[in-house]
């Protein structure tokens, strides 16, 4: 009975094993994109990423490195001012959020807004 608990324990634990490797997806795939309107602390961090990719060309230039910060600034800068400016309306009335969102830079996303 106990070394058909164990048996049983045993093949419960490989098969979580292997159900946790396959929901892990592989490090070389893109991050996915974020919603539409974030909460503001993911906005707030995804925004820090943002800034940082922006202000990361590479001195003196490199064509690997530039591809690397150019996908990481579409990652993090796409949509981004949609975000802010629907953040900016949803905390409208707190002045200390409103004053935290003011203080953003607009216009840095590097896709045009869909018409």
């Amino acid at each position: 009975m106990v070394t058909e608990r164990l048996r049983f324990l045993a093949l419960a634990v490989a098969h979580a094993g292997l159900l946790a490797a396959c929901a892990t997806p592989p490090a070389s795939a893109p991050a996915p994109k974020p919603p539409a309107i974030l909460d503001l602390p993911a906005f707030l961090e995804r925004r820090g990423m943002c800034d940082h990719f922006r202000g990361e060309v590479p001195d003196p230039p490199d064509p690997e490195r530039m591809r690397d910060v150019l996908t990481q600034i579409d990652v993090y800068c796409t949509g981004i001012d949609e975000q802010l400016a629907a953040l900016k309306t949803r905390y409208r009335d707190d002045p200390e959020v409103s004053k935290r969102l003011g203080q953003f830079e607009t216009g840095i996303d590097p896709k045009p807004p869909k018409p």
